[in-house]
C-alpha cells in the first residue's frame, strides 16, 4: 500500500506541476540569490518567483539506498598457438546510476526569508521548469603519457522537475573499470555529476538589431557537405563566433549595455532555432552516435572529452593572462602605498608638531589666567583694587582660560590624526588612499568548466535561404543554458553489497542470463503527460534448442519516472553453445499516442546490443511566433491566434497559441508533433481587432521555424 501511495503522490504531483509550469513565464536576465537558490521573477507579477532546482543526488529507494549499481566482469579467453599464455581475461564494467534534482524544505524557507528581507512581499512560487536537460558523467583515465585525464563517459536526459529521477549507464573498458573500482574505495570517488539544464524565458527589451545572412552561414567550414551531420551545442557556439567576427551574423546596438553577452547568446539561440533541432527530440544522442561515428569520425562522446580539454585550457591560458595582469597592478598598487605610507609620515610628524605647538600655545596662555589672578588676589588684600579693573582683570582671566581650553582641544585632536594616520584608519574609507589615486582592482579568474556544451542537434533537412532580421527591442523568447556539478558521494559502505558493486566471471554459461534495457531517447516525464500515452516493446528470443523466450514491458506515464527511464527486459541460457549467436535477439515496439493514435511496429528487428533505443516516430517541433508589438499596436490588433495543423497517427490535430497583445508578449513559442523525418506543417493565423473585426491568413504551409505575427492580410 506505501508504494501505491507514492506512486499515486507521485502522479499526481507531476500532474499539477506540469500545467503550472508551462504558464510561467520568467525573466531570464534578473536571476536573484536567495540563500543556497537561485530564483527568476515572473514577467508579469514581481513580486512572483521561481526556484532553480540545482542540487543533484544519486536518487534513492524507498528504504533510503541509492539506486546505483557497478557490475565488473571478466571473461575467460584462451591464447592462440603462436601467443604468449594470457594472465588476464578480457572484460570491463558496467556502471548504472538514477539521479534526482531536488532542493530541502529548509533551503526553500531560508531563501523565501532571505527574499523578503530585500522585498516584503515577494514570495517564490514554486519550481521552475526546465524545457530540456542533459546530464553526464565525468572522470579520469589513464592517457598514453602515463597521466590521468578527464573524460565525459556517460550521457543522459536530465530529470525536469524537482524530485524527479533519470538514468544513465555507461560502459568501461578493463582498465576504466579498474580505476573506477578503486576510486569507489575513496571518501570523494572520482567521478561526478554535471548538468546542463536549459530554461526557457523572456529576455527585456535591448535596443539592438540581429540580422542573419543565411547563405554564407551554411557556407562555413563546420556545416560544409561531408563533415559530421551531428554537432554539439558548444561546436555550434565556436562556429557562430567565427561568422560573427566575418560578418555573417550582425549585432547592432545603440548606446551601451553591458549586456552584450547576453545579447550574443539570445542571436545564437534565435539562429540555431532555425537551422538545428534536437536530436531524438530532446538534444540527447542515442548510444550508437555516443559510442561511434561513421566515416572514421570522433564519437560525441570523444569531441565532448576533446572540447571540454580544449576549454580547460583555454581558461588556464586567460587566468596565466589575467594573473600576470594582476601581479603588474599589485605592483603598482604597492607603489601607491609605499608613496602613501611615506605621505602618511610626513603627514604625521606635521600633526605631531601642530599639537606640541598648540599644547605650548594652552600653557602659555594658562600662565596669562594663572598671574591675572596672583595679581588680583594681592589687589584684593591691599585694598587697592577698582571696580573697573577688576572686571576688566576677570575678562582677561576668563579669555585666557577659554584660549587655554581651546588650545588643549585642537593639540588633542591633532595628535589623534597622527595616531589614525600611523595605524592606516585614516584612509580606509578614503577613495584616494594617496598620490597617485586610489588602488586598481584585481581580476577575477575563471572558474575550470567541468563540462563541454553537451547537448547535440542535427541540421534541418530544409534550409533557410536570404537575411533574416529582427528587432530585439521587445520582451523576446529565449533560453538559457544552467549549469552544476556534484559528486556522486561517499559509497564505501556499499561495497560488499552485491545489489550495488558486483563482480562476475561470464565463463559458465549454464547461470548466464542477459538484460537488455530499453530507453526512451528524447522524451521525459513532461512529455508522456502531454503527447504519449503509452509504448510497449515485446522482445523475444530464438534458443538453438528450439525454445523460444518472450518478454514485454509495458512504458507510460505512471512507471516512465518511477524508472528512470530504464526498462528491462530479460532472457536466459537454454542451450545456447554459440556465444555469438546468443546475443542475438528481436524486438518490435508500438506507440500509443493521446486520442486513441497508435503506430505500431511492422516487423520484429534483430539486434546484439545490450540496450534497445526507443525514437518516438513523432517528434516534438517548435516554431517560434514573432511581432513587432508597435506596429500590432498600430494596426489595432487585440488578439492573435495561432493554429498549427499536423497529423499524429493518421489523425488530424492542432495545437494553438493565442496572444492577447495587452497582457502578453508578442515573442511565443508553439509546440507540436511531427514524423521523424517532416518538417512542413499547416497553420493558421487569425487576428482580432478593435471593434471585432477579424482577419486570417487561412490555411498556409511552412517550413520555417520563425513565423511572423504582425504581417496582417492586406
Amino acid at each position: 500500500m506505501r508504494n501505491l501511495r507514492g506512486t499515486i503522490l507521485l502522479i499526481v504531483a507531476v500532474a499539477l506541476a506540469v500545467p503550472a509550469a508551462f504558464g510561467q513565464q520568467v525573466i531570464l536576465d534578473n536571476p536573484v540569490r536567495a540563500g543556497e537558490l537561485i530564483l527568476f521573477p515572473d514577467l508579469d507579477d514581481d513580486n512572483v518567483y521561481y526556484y532553480v532546482s540545482d542540487k543533484p543526488r544519486l536518487a534513492e529507494d524507498e528504504n533510503g539506498r541509492p539506486q546505483f549499481s557497478f557490475l565488473r566482469y571478466v571473461e575467460n579467453v584462451a591464447s592462440g598457438a603462436n601467443e604468449a599464455e594470457r594472465d588476464e581475461g578480457e572484460g570491463g564494467g558496467i556502471l548504472h546510476a538514477l539521479v534526482a534534482l531536488s532542493v530541502t524544505d529548509d533551503q526553500l524557507r531560508e531563501a523565501q526569508r532571505a527574499l523578503r528581507r530585500v522585498k516584503s512581499k515577494a514570495r517564490i512560487q514554486g519550481p521552475v521548469l526546465f524545457k530540456s536537460g542533459q546530464f553526464g558523467l565525468v572522470t579520469s583515465f589513464a592517457n598514453p603519457e602515463g597521466g590521468l585525464s578527464t573524460q565525459v563517459v556517460g550521457l543522459g536526459n536530465a530529470p525536469l522537475l524537482d524530485g524527479e529521477k533519470a538514468a544513465v549507464s555507461m560502459q568501461l573498458t578493463n582498465l576504466g573499470s579498474k580505476i573506477l573500482w578503486q576510486s569507489f574505495q575513496t571518501p570523494t570517488p572520482d567521478i561526478s555529476f554535471t548538468f546542463e539544464m536549459e530554461l526557457d524565458g523572456y529576455r527585456s527589451p535591448k535596443r539592438a538589431l540581429l540580422e542573419a545572412n543565411f547563405d554564407q552561414i551554411y557556407e562555413h567550414k563546420s556545416f560544409g557537405v561531408g563533415l559530421a551531420s551531428k554537432y554539439l551545442a558548444a561546436e555550434i557556439r565556436g562556429a557562430f563566433d567565427d561568422l560573427q567576427r566575418s560578418g555573417a551574423i550582425k549585432l547592432t546596438q545603440v548606446g551601451d549595455d553591458e549586456d552584450m553577452e547576453a545579447l550574443i547568446s539570445t542571436a545564437y539561440n534565435r539562429i540555431a532555432e532555425m537551422m538545428f533541432q534536437p536530436m531524438q527530440g530532446g538534444g540527447t544522442p542515442n548510444l550508437s552516435s555516443l559510442a561511434g561515428a561513421a566515416g572514421g569520425q570522433q564519437s560525441l562522446l570523444d569531441r565532448a572529452t576533446q572540447m571540454l580539454r580544449q576549454n580547460r585550457e583555454d581558461t588556464r591560458t586567460s587566468n596565466r593572462e589575467v594573473r600576470a595582469r594582476n601581479s603588474e597592478r599589485r605592483e603598482r598598487n604597492e607603489r601607491r602605498r609605499a608613496a602613501a605610507r611615506e605621505s602618511d609620515v610626513a603627514m604625521a610628524t606635521a600633526a605631531e608638531e601642530r599639537a606640541t605647538q598648540l599644547e605650548q600655545q594652552a600653557e602659555q596662555a594658562e600662565a596669562r589666567a594663572r598671574r591675572a589672578r596672583e595679581r588680583a588676589q594681592e589687589l584684593s588684600a591691599g585694598g587697592e583694587a577698582p571696580e573697573e579693573w577688576t572686571t576688566l582683570n576677570n575678562q582677561l582671566i576668563e579669555g585666557a582660560e577659554s584660549s587655554a581650553a581651546t588650545y588643549r582641544r585642537l593639540a588633542e585632536e591633532a595628535r589623534a590624526e597622527a595616531d589614525e594616520i600611523r595605524t592606516g584608519d585614516a584612509d580606509e574609507d578614503s577613495d584616494n588612499p594617496g598620490p597617485g589615486g586610489g588602488e586598481e582592482d584585481l581580476e577575477e579568474e575563471e572558474s575550470e568548466p567541468t563540462f563541454a556544451i553537451m547537448a547535440t542537434f542535427q541540421m534541418k533537412r530544409v534550409r533557410q535561404r536570404g537575411t533574416f532580421t529582427i528587432d530585439l527591442n521587445k520582451y523576446t523568447a529565449d533560453s538559457i543554458t544552467l549549469r552544476f556539478d556534484e559528486n556522486i558521494g561517499d559509497l564505501r559502505r556499499y561495497m560488499n553489497d552485491q545489489q550495488h558493486f558486483r563482480q562476475v566471471n561470464l565463463d559458465d554459461p549454464l547461470y548466464r542470463q542477459r538484460e537488455i534495457v530499453a530507453m526512451v531517447d528524447g522524451l521525459n516525464a513532461a512529455d508522456f503527460g502531454q503527447y504519449i500515452n503509452f509504448a510497449t516493446v515485446a522482445m523475444r528470443k530464438r534458443h538453438q534448442s528450439g525454445e523460444e523466450t518472450y518478454d514485454e514491458v509495458r512504458i507510460d506515464r505512471k512507471n516512465f519516472n518511477a524508472e528512470g527511464n530504464a526498462f528491462k527486459l530479460l532472457y536466459g541460457w537454454k542451450g545456447d553453445d554459440d556465444r555469438r549467436r546468443w546475443q542475438t535477439y528481436d524486438y518490435k515496439v508500438n506507440w500509443s499516442f493521446f486520442g486513441g493514435s497508435t503506430v505500431e511496429g511492422d516487423q520484429w528487428v534483430s539486434r546484439e546490443s545490450g540496450a534497445i533505443n526507443l525514437a518516438p516516430p513523432y517528434q516534438r517541433r517548435e516554431v517560434m511566433l514573432e511581432g513587432d508589438p508597435q506596429v500590432l499596436q498600430e494596426e489595432r490588433v487585440r488578439a492573435i491566434d495561432v493554429k498549427i495543423f499536423y497529423k499524429l497517427g493518421g489523425k488530424e490535430r492542432f495545437s494553438q497559441k493565442t496572444i492577447r497583445t495587452s497582457q502578453e508578449p508578442a515573442s511565443q513559442r508553439i509546440e507540436f508533433m511531427l514524423p521523424a523525418d517532416e518538417y512542413e506543417y499547416e497553420y493558421e493565423i487569425n487576428w482580432t481587432l478593435r471593434g471585432n473585426v477579424n482577419l486570417t491568413s487561412g490555411h498556409q504551409k511552412s517550413t520555417s521555424a520563425v513565423l511572423f505575427v504582425d504581417e496582417l492580410p492586406y
